[in-house]
Parts: C-alpha cells; sequence; structure tokens
C-alpha cells in the first residue's frame, strides 16, 4: 500500500469516528407537546399507569433522547418502549436534579461569586458553604451576611427544571415513529363518593355517585382518557399515603352526568371515564360516576352488647340505639351495579324541602345483588336500659345470666328495634319473652317492637358453656 493510499483511509477513518462521535453526542428532546395520545389508568391505591404516544424525528446511529414531562414519583424500572422495531434503548438515567435557589448555590459552593451592591458596585469572594445560611469569604474575612444581589456567571450543569427520562439509544436510520411509552407513577389515585338522598318518609332514596380522583404526582396530564380500576392488587411496596378528598358539592338529583362505563376486568372492575379529561398537578376532580333513582330503603335501629355481658359484666346501663339504612345493590331496586369503595353521606329534607346531613358511612368494594348497610347515627328519641336481672356461676365454665332490656319509643311512629347480643362460647336460651333468632354461633338476635310514645320490655335468661 503506497503512501498515499495510506493517508486517505486514515482520513477516512478519522472521519467516520468524528462523525460517529458527534452523532453520538446529538441530543433529540420530547416535550408533552409531542403526544399524539394520553391514556390515565389510576388505581384506588396511590398508583397510576401512564402510556402516551409522542411522534418524535430521530436521527440515525446513536443519540440521547431527553423525554421530558413525566411526574416526580415515577418509577423508572416499570417504563416501557414500543412502537418502533427500529429502536434499542441501551441506557436510562431518571434525572430529577431540579433547579431551586439552594441546590443552584450548593454547586457553586468552594468557587468564586460576585454580588452587586446597592449603589452598583461589585464584590467577589468565595462561597464557603449554604447549610444553615450562606456563609463567604471575602478578602480572608468569612461573612455570613452580604448586602445585594449574588450573581452568577451561569447555570451549574446537571440541574433540571423538571424530571426528566434521559436515553442512550441507537436507530438504524433516521425516521420520524410514533413512540408507544408506559410507565407506572405513584401521587394519582382515586376514590369514590356516594350521597344517598331520602325521601321525606325515609322509605325511598335516590343515589349518586361521584369519584375524585387527586393527582400529587408532579406533572399535569392534559386531554387525558382517563380510566379507573376498582379493586385491591397486590403491591410490593410502600405504605400507602392517606387520601386527600373532597365533598361532594352537588347533591340535588337532577339532570345526571352521562356515567361511566363499566366493565369486568378479570378479578377487578374498570371504569371509563366517556370524555376526555386533564389533571393538573396538585388537584382534586370529580367526576360523576352514577345516578339511580327510588331505591327502596329500609331504616333500621339496633342496641348491641358486648361479649363480656355474659360473664358478671356490666349490671345496669344505658345504651345506645343506632340507626342504620339499608338497601338491596340489585335491578329490581333501579341499581344492580358495582359499588367502588368509599363514603357514603346520607340527607335527609326538613321543612322547606332543606337537605340535612344524617350521617355518613363508609362502604367496601360492593358486587351487585349485595346488600349494603349503613350506620348514620344514634337515635334521639328511642331509649335502651339494660339491666341484669340475675346471675349465677354453675361452674367454672358455665354462666346463666338473666337480661332485661327495656326500650322506650317517643317517636310518634311505631318503630322495631333489633337487639343483637354477641354471646359466644357454647349457649342455648333458657327462658325469652320474644322470639329469638340465631344468627351465627357467636351471636343471637332479637327484634322486638315498640309502639309509638310507647315501652317493650325483653327478658331472657342465657345459660353459656365457655
Amino acid at each position: 500500500m503506497n503512501a498515499q493510499n495510506l493517508t486517505i483511509r486514515m482520513l477516512l477513518m478519522i472521519f467516520v469516528l468524528a462523525a460517529g462521535t458527534a452523532l453520538a453526542d446529538t441530543t433529540v428532546g420530547s416535550d408533552p407537546t409531542d403526544r399524539k395520545t394520553l391514556e390515565l389508568t389510576v388505581y384506588n391505591q396511590d398508583l397510576a399507569l401512564v402510556r402516551e404516544v409522542r411522534r418524535l424525528e430521530l436521527p440515525r446511529g446513536e443519540f440521547s433522547v431527553e423525554y421530558r414531562g413525566v411526574p416526580e414519583r415515577i418509577q423508572p424500572a416499570t417504563l416501557l418502549v414500543s412502537g418502533d422495531d427500529r429502536l434499542v434503548v441501551m441506557e436510562q438515567n431518571y434525572e430529577y436534579d431540579l433547579m431551586s435557589r439552594e441546590r443552584i448555590l450548593e454547586k457553586y459552593v468552594g468557587h468564586e461569586v460576585a454580588w452587586i451592591l446597592e449603589d452598583g458596585g461589585r464584590v467577589t469572594g468565595k462561597l464557603l458553604g449554604i447549610s444553615q445560611g450562606p456563609v463567604f469569604d471575602v478578602g480572608g474575612e468569612i461573612m455570613f451576611e452580604m448586602p445585594g444581589r449574588i450573581v452568577l456567571p451561569e447555570l451549574p450543569g446537571n440541574l433540571r427544571a423538571r424530571p426528566t427520562l434521559v436515553w442512550r439509544v441507537q436507530r438504524d436510520r433516521a425516521g420520524t415513529p410514533d413512540l408507544d411509552v408506559s410507565y407506572l407513577t405513584g401521587g394519582l389515585s382515586w376514590s369514590a363518593d356516594y350521597v344517598l338522598q331520602l325521601d321525606e318518609s325515609g322509605q325511598t332514596a335516590d343515589l349518586r355517585g361521584w369519584v375524585s380522583v387527586t393527582n400529587r404526582s408532579g406533572a399535569s396530564y392534559e386531554d387525558a382518557t382517563l380510566q379507573l380500576v376498582a379493586g385491591e392488587i397486590n403491591q410490593v411496596r410502600r405504605a400507602l399515603r392517606g387520601e386527600n378528598r373532597m365533598m361532594v358539592m352537588d347533591m340535588a338529583m337532577k339532570a345526571p352526568a352521562p356515567e361511566m362505563e363499566a366493565e369486568s376486568l378479570y378479578d377487578y372492575h374498570l371504569y371509563t371515564v366517556p370524555w376526555s379529561t386533564s389533571l393538573p398537578d396538585n388537584s382534586n376532580k370529580q367526576v360523576s360516576l352514577l345516578t339511580a333513582s327510588g331505591l327502596m330503603v329500609e331504616r333500621i335501629y339496633t342496641v348491641r352488647g358486648a361479649s363480656h355481658y355474659f360473664r358478671g359484666g356490666t349490671s345496669q346501663s344505658h345504651q345506645d340505639v343506632w340507626v342504620s339504612y339499608a338497601f338491596e345493590n340489585d335491578k329490581a331496586n333501579d341499581l344492580g351495579k358495582p359499588l367502588p369503595a368509599g363514603v357514603v353521606r346520607v340527607y335527609g329534607r326538613s321543612d322547606g324541602d332543606r337537605q340535612q346531613l344524617l350521617g355518613e358511612d363508609r362502604i367496601r368494594h360492593t358486587p351487585k345483588d349485595e346488600r349494603v348497610e349503613l350506620t348514620t347515627g344514634k337515635a334521639f328519641d328511642i331509649v335502651a336500659e339494660r339491666t341484669r336481672m340475675n346471675y349465677e356461676r354453675v361452674s367454672d365454665r358455665v354462666h346463666r345470666t338473666t337480661w332485661k332490656v327495656v326500650l322506650r319509643n317517643h317517636k310518634d311512629e311505631d318503630v322495631t328495634v333489633e337487639v343483637r347480643e354477641p354471646v359466644g362460647g357454647d349457649w342455648k336460651i333458657s327462658s325469652s319473652s320474644q322470639d329469638h333468632e340465631k344468627v351465627s354461633a357467636e351471636e343471637l338476635l332479637f327484634r322486638v317492637g315498640v309502639k309509638a310514645d310507647g315501652e317493650s320490655s325483653l327478658i331472657y335468661t342465657v345459660e353459656v358453656k365457655y
């Protein structure tokens, strides 16, 4: 090989290496404005799946992609990139060293900085530290306070205005593909809130459900398709954050909004909002979930005992009478829909058709064809008084107790009060003034009718073997 050919080959190699190095230094930026579609699937447990399609103009060779606009609470290890078979992601960095006054100054510790004084003069010195306020070395003197404004020559490197994913990638030719990118993030959650509006008699009601979606992820989502998963998925991760809930403001059953589309998702339920919506960062949004009218509702009054009553416990006491409202979640009751877990607020009507809060309770995830019972508070006009009439310890393991429960009804209507006794052990009723029902091996139930402005007594003897 002659000297001329060797020189040409060396020049070509240098050119190729220089071109490759320049291409490797190429950075392609992508912002949320590049999105073609955005989908959010939000779970009850401070978790969301984000899927977005962005169109990017990509060169050939090895280069970097700065994928901006991701949430601060992204889980980078869950990233999945598809839609372009020619793109190979070799390395990924999640850069979240964000710009702030403190972080910028931290980068200048040990370096010269300058101040512009109020008279326009300029002073320079070395920044020694900022742990509990800045400390400076100015002309060999240590100063803690400097009048004027600090001036820096430039922003330090490796600081970001927003969290950014940085990929090192390769592509065998230039093109403009649609990248399908999905990842999990914390900071997004949802919960259900319901309003049960009773009629004047308390026998029928209208139900309206809302979904409250909370965004604390560190990013905003514009014009997103929103889906919600009801159910508890298993996660191998940290404890859940507390909820930040909104109060349901619109309680009136006027023109209902379109309901969410519901479908089964294996062992969960998936709800899709039938319109695109936006979720700004640090915000709560409410979306209509369901409406139902004319539900048949049962009002229940309950007195609850305690297991220690049957081992020589309380001799005499006044007891609370709890008020509950129950309805069947079935089609015959104009419902029959999966009800996600949430808080149900029960409202009644006072004179002048004014709405008044009667109480609230939390329901679990409730499938269709299941009964919903809500405990709203304590009855004012129904009084319960319990007296132990007799107690006998038959043996070390056998106790015999006679109880008298007096119920006084000061309302202007007849009521039925359920007396529920958690007896426990091996028990049997030897005598009773009222019919009883064995609800379970541990619970005994009496249903006692009480006339308006009247009084009824329940007297029974139970023998328990422990």
